[in-house]
């Protein structure tokens, strides 16, 4: 009896004695999916059973790039300055930078111990691997800010201490991805599976949702001559993250193509609100930021705003969209970022190219 490379584990038993297997290459090729399939663990990826995460592989490397690139002269400068930035100012600086490193250290230590661990697609597992890197490239990144600015650390990583709207926000994120990060979580039956793709729909939110409302507020700060370098980094960051949200929203759609049982009606409503309770959650944060407002900013566009980047990510999953004639009131994040988040259709139009360590999409 010829033995078989395990299914759904990730690994091959090299314990037992040999037996020699008649199975062909095309054949194991034919039987991986993203999730429960037949993997061996040696991590081939040629010839590829899902080419889009070479292709965005590929990207993720060209856009290698170092936080130390980055020039915070007159970031510090600035900073020093009594009469550059107001105390709103100052407060809506620290609340972002805060959230968005703690943020970035979660999503860096989930998705190398949690998501991706279940995966038994090759390619697919080396996207996560990379995108693993990138999110500690950002964890530093934050870091370098810190230091360069001479923040105290306590005060920017320890504020969800002592601000209770970060406290709240900081443990959703925790509870999205909870279900799937105990040391036995394994995918392969219905509920477990189902459990799985909601993880995965929580990343998304968490990747496409809750680093928005930090991206425009570091811009438009940018947008009035202050703080230049921050946001530039900040660039760098929303870049590999428009590729991290294409990465995800590719992983769901395929998972869905090949266990379409999984993606049930009921399924479907309740990702839906998932979705919008992720909304209101961004919303409420990003006012609690910036108060009644400040530089443009209020709580009327930010709500519009934070509807119409849901409506992209509800798309991206192929749900409908929730929020209707909802159009993005800030045009002008267009001279700072590539023009358009990336959505599921990448591949079928024209994509900028991005060059290792510059911003000149």
């Amino acid at each position: 009896m010829s033995e078989q490379p395990i299914i759904g584990s990730g690994t091959v038993n090299f314990g037992e004695k040999f037996h020699a297997s008649d199975i062909s290459n095309a054949e194991m090729i034919n039987k991986r999916r993203v999730i429960n399939g037949l993997d061996d663990g040696l991590m081939q990826v040629y010839p590829l059973k899902h080419p889009w995460a070479m292709e965005i592989f590929k990207k993720q490397c060209a856009n290698t790039w170092m936080p130390e690139e980055v020039e915070m002269t007159r970031d510090i400068e600035q900073w020093n300055k009594k009469d550059v930035l107001t105390e709103r100012e100052r407060t809506l600086f620290k609340r972002c930078l805060a959230f968005a490193s703690n943020l970035d250290g979660i999503l860096t230590d989930n998705l190398v111990t949690s998501l991706a661990r279940p995966i038994t697609s090759p390619e697919v597992r080396l996207v996560c691997a990379r995108q693993g890197f990138e999110e500690a490239i950002h964890v530093v990144s934050y870091s370098v800010m810190v230091e360069a600015l001479g923040l105290d650390a306590d005060e920017i990583y320890g504020m969800y201490r002592k601000d209770k709207v970060l406290y709240e926000k900081n443990r959703s994120v925790l509870e999205a991805l909870n279900k799937i990060s105990q040391a036995d979580f394994k995918t392969g039956t219905f509920e477990k599976d189902q459990t799985y793709l909601e993880a995965c729909v929580s990343y998304q939110i968490l990747e496409g949702i809750y680093f928005y409302n930090v991206f425009l507020l570091f811009y438009i700060l940018k947008r009035n001559n202050k703080m230049p370098g921050s946001a530039e980094m900040i660039q760098f960051i929303n870049r590999d993250e428009d590729l991290h949200v294409l990465t995800f929203a590719r992983i769901i759609n395929t998972i869905v193509q090949e266990q379409p049982e999984l993606w049930t009606p009921e399924f479907q409503q309740k990702m839906i609100q998932n979705i919008k309770d992720a909304v209101e959650l961004e919303i409420s944060w990003g006012i609690h930021c910036m108060g009644d407002g400040v530089l443009g900013l209020n709580p009327t566009n930010i709500r519009q705003y934070i509807q119409f980047v849901a409506n992209k990510r509800l798309r991206g999953i192929n749900l409908p969209e929730q929020y209707p004639k909802t159009t993005n009131p800030f045009a002008w994040l267009d001279e700072m970022t590539q023009g358009n988040m990336t959505e599921t259709n990448f591949f079928e139009g024209r994509v900028r190219e991005y060059s290792s360590g510059t911003l000149e999409w």
